[in-house]
């Protein structure tokens, strides 16, 4: 009896979930490693010696980039929600 029911559950509701939950993981994680990437460099270059105003360019940079993404990953995940809901009440 509970064999029908789990297999349908997964084929409707939890295998469609679990495939988006790992694109947007894989996602965020590739985000966060350009992000440590971009900071190391700047790191590197303020190590070697490169003038401050270029490196603090570079940090404005790194910053502006990690809250642009973070903004759109956000909203990613909230209009995901939202368009499943609005799709099951339709």
């Amino acid at each position: 009896m509970e064999g029908p029911f789990l297999s349908e559950l997964w084929e409707s509701e939890l295998r469609p979930w679990f495939l988006h939950f790992l694109s947007d993981f894989w996602k965020t994680l590739s985000i966060l490693a350009v992000l440590y990437v971009f900071w190391e460099a700047i790191a590197l270059l303020r190590f070697r010696g490169y003038p401050d105003d270029l490196c603090q360019r570079l940090e404005k940079t790194h910053f502006a980039f990690m809250w642009v993404a973070l903004c759109v990953t956000s909203a990613n995940f909230v209009l995901k929600q939202v368009f499943a809901i609005w799709r099951k009440k339709t």
